[in-house]
């Protein structure tokens, strides 16, 4: 049984793949089975998956398009692996990253999970002026959680046994984007969180990630599922107007870099759904991107948090 199994669900992404592969069996720690869950492509996956076929621990396994939710779970499902570690097939990983990892979870074995910063890179893989998140947290961290998804993806490795007792990826969401987002606060409502705080995931910018209007619905959604729960907003110390609020303004910033007036209506209905959260963090960023001209802009994204 290997200790760690790797995750990765694509769907007609064969461009992007073979590198992803290739980081997966370029780790330091060697002791890992990957699977990849090709949900329903219709390009070249299959093909670029059997390039590998030599290496053992890869394993392709082909399903009609049931969305990333389901095919991450069959993809948990079909392994066996300790510990559980997710990839997208656009993003990548540094040699080191589950060797630090898997040391990490080691020290701390009340931890459900452990993930690492990630830098964003363009399409060709160079670096932007974005780290996630700016300054890494770690312990009981549902309360800044709720506030927002720390955690990328591709950072993420967790104890199979919590995963699966928290119910693994919601299939069931009508939006996706914040699936991931979803599944790690149920995580760390129960459990601590630990963090290597080093730049070993890279989060791929491009024209095919998942739209700002499809994350915006899919954050609504997930935290309107989790205000369900009254007890929610004792424990986090935040409303659900103001999270959501929160995240309009987040949407404001990147929107107001690609057209300001589209940045100033999402203002708007943050204004509209909390005006206390105009206060926040978030809400700084977006004013600046939408006040200040773009070069003060990416200048203030490069300073140390």
């Amino acid at each position: 049984m290997p200790e760690v199994s790797v995750v990765i669900a694509t769907y007609n992404q064969a461009h992007w793949l073979g590198q992803a592969i290739a980081d997966v069996r370029g780790q330091t720690f060697r002791d890992w089975e990957l699977v990849v869950v090709d949900d329903g492509s219709t390009d070249e996956t299959r093909a670029i998956v059997a390039r590998h076929e030599e290496d053992a621990r890869v394993r392709y396994l082909f399903q009609t398009n049931q969305e990333r939710s389901a095919a991450r779970n069959r993809g948990i499902a079909a392994s066996s692996g300790r510990l559980v570690a997710f990839l997208d097939a656009d993003d990548r990983w540094l040699p080191e990253k589950l060797a630090r990892q898997v040391t990490a979870l080691a020290v701390s074995p009340e931890a459900a999970l452990c993930y690492t910063a990630a830098r964003f890179v363009d399409g060709s893989g160079a670096p932007l002026p974005v780290r996630k998140p700016p300054r890494v947290v770690a312990g009981r961290i549902f309360p800044r959680l709720v506030r927002a998804n720390l955690m990328i993806l591709a950072s993420v490795v967790a104890r199979r046994d919590l995963l699966e007792a928290a119910g693994g990826f919601d299939a069931t969401l009508p939006v996706y984007g914040c699936e991931d987002w979803d599944l790690w606060l149920r995580l760390a409502r129960r459990h601590p969180v630990v963090a290597v705080d080093e730049e070993l995931t890279l989060y791929r910018q491009h024209a095919g990630n998942t739209t700002r209007e499809q994350l915006l619905q899919s954050a609504f959604c997930v935290i309107d599922r989790l205000y369900a729960d009254p007890e929610v907003a004792r424990l986090a110390g935040i409303s659900r107007t103001a999270v959501r609020a929160r995240h309009l303004w987040y949407h404001a910033a990147g929107m107001a870099a690609e057209q300001r007036s589209a940045g100033a209506r999402l203002a708007l209905r943050a204004l509209g759904e909390s005006p206390w959260a105009v206060l926040s963090r978030p809400a700084a960023g977006a004013l600046a991107a939408l006040l200040l001209p773009q070069a003060a802009v990416r200048t203030l994204r490069r300073l140390p948090v």
